[in-house]
């Protein structure tokens, strides 16, 4: 490639690279409003930059004292769960008499209120008031209408529910709610029936879901997969199918007001997350600049545009929210980069000792270095997949992270350093010296490369 080809390429390339990195970081007005950058867009969890919380106090017309808050507590997460939170804290606070059980119980979550260009009050307020629905799931049945009898009460009976949609009959909406018995659950009810005619009837709380009269079912039709009706509306029938999913709250609560907490790791933690993410980037910078010498200007090119990226897939990809566990994926995703540059570094420096010009050593170390940087990368993103798919909270944001990092550290190392090889190699006149390359004492003597 020709000198001033390679310049004005580089150029262009350079001049993208810097758009991109000040619409990373840069905060500047835009006619009435404010560009905060990518950073700024990046959506980030409870425990990076705090949230909202509730305080769930026990309501006085419960028949019960709570036996056991642990289970409320594990109801409740549960429900946060299904509910797609992944980071956030529920935790029963102590009265100071010993003695008393009926703790009220706090949850933090992600979303401040005071952040309203962000959170949505009304769904957050809706969310809460879902997870701390009252209401143990109940079944009654017999062979006469309006069964009294309380049947399934051994075990789980059901294995899953979920809102199925809605679906309109004349000038009425009715609201599905698909029900999956579990074996205990199907063979129980089925045992029952003795094949005749049986009625089911299902309450969650105070609401019987079938109707004081229950469902007329036959056993010939009976089957695992069951759907409910309910005209209730739409966010009454995902209540409900969330409370038969989760198995019921059996205390009542009253959900007070939300309001704005900071994070549990401290003030400032997600600025303090970015510093520091900072600090290791420039420690691989300086590092590739000790060991590579000039040639470490390629690195420090490539790394700013792996950032760049990583930063911008951030926000594109649906769903992903930055915890402080995906603050370590963050991190490992540039010592994998920074893996992939020594790799690649060592391949041409191994191709150039053994006699080959430095554009040939430059090409064969970047083709040797294919196979391990995929490898290491493919490794990466299976090994993060695994826990993606087995864990929550932390270790999750941690695993998806991770993968997209892994993915772009390859990127980065086989496409952004080769780029910049490619386009400074003929400005530094292919020299040796600017790559930091040396001959082996038994080497062969190559024939001299010009431009």
């Amino acid at each position: 490639m020709k000198k001033w080809k390679a310049t004005v390429l580089l150029t262009i390339v350079l001049v993208i690279t810097a758009i991109l990195t000040v619409m990373s970081f840069a905060h500047f007005p835009v006619g009435t409003k404010d560009f905060n950058g990518f950073l700024g867009a990046i959506e980030t969890e409870y425990d990076l930059s705090g949230g909202t919380a509730y305080t769930l106090t026990l309501d006085k017309d419960n028949l019960k004292d709570v036996e056991n808050v642990d289970e409320v507590i594990d109801t409740l997460k549960y429900r946060l769960n299904l509910l797609g939170y992944e980071n956030y804290s529920v935790k029963a606070l102590k009265d100071v008499d010993d003695a008393v059980k009926d703790y009220d119980i706090r949850i933090e979550l992600r979303g401040k209120l005071s952040d309203s260009n962000k959170v949505d009050k009304t769904a957050l307020d809706s969310d809460i008031a879902v997870a701390a629905a009252f209401g143990e799931l109940k079944f009654f049945g017999g062979t006469e209408k309006s069964p009294t009898e309380e049947i399934l009460t051994k075990g789980d009976a059901v294995a899953d529910a979920s809102y199925g949609g809605a679906q309109s009959s004349g000038n009425t909406t009715y609201y599905i709610i698909n029900i999956k018995f579990s074996d205990y659950g199907f063979n129980e009810i089925k045992k029952l029936m003795a094949g005749g005619t049986y009625y089911l009837r299902i309450d969650v709380g105070e609401t019987s879901l079938t109707g004081t009269e229950g469902i007329s079912i036959a056993a010939s039709s009976f089957t695992k997969d069951y759907q409910l009706t309910t005209t209730a509306g739409e966010s009454m029938a995902r209540q409900f199918a969330l409370q038969i999913k989760s198995g019921g709250l059996a205390y009542k609560y009253n959900v007070g007001d939300g309001v704005d907490v900071s994070s549990p790791l401290g003030a400032n933690v997600a600025v303090k997350s970015v510093i520091a993410i900072a600090i290791l980037v420039v420690a691989v910078i300086v590092a590739m600049f000790i060991l590579d010498k000039k040639y470490g200007l390629i690195p420090c090119l490539s790394m700013i545009l792996f950032i760049d990226l990583y930063l911008f897939l951030l926000i594109a990809i649906p769903g992903i929210r930055v915890a402080f566990g995906g603050v370590i994926g963050f991190a490992l995703a540039v010592l994998l980069a920074a893996d992939g540059f020594i790799i690649t570094s060592k391949r041409i420096k191994e191709e150039f000792a053994r006699g080959k010009t430095v554009k040939s050593a430059l090409k064969a170390g970047f083709t040797r270095a294919l196979a391990p940087v995929l490898g290491e990368s493919a490794i990466s993103i299976a090994g993060a997949l695994i826990l993606f798919a087995l864990t929550h909270g932390a270790v999750k944001n941690f695993a998806l992270l991770f993968a997209v990092g892994a993915a772009v550290s390859a990127i980065t190392t086989l496409l952004f350093a080769r780029m910049f090889t490619s386009l400074i190699l003929p400005l530094a006149d292919y020299k040796e010296s600017f790559f930091g390359l040396k001959r082996a004492e038994d080497a062969p003597v190559s024939e001299s490369e010009g431009e």
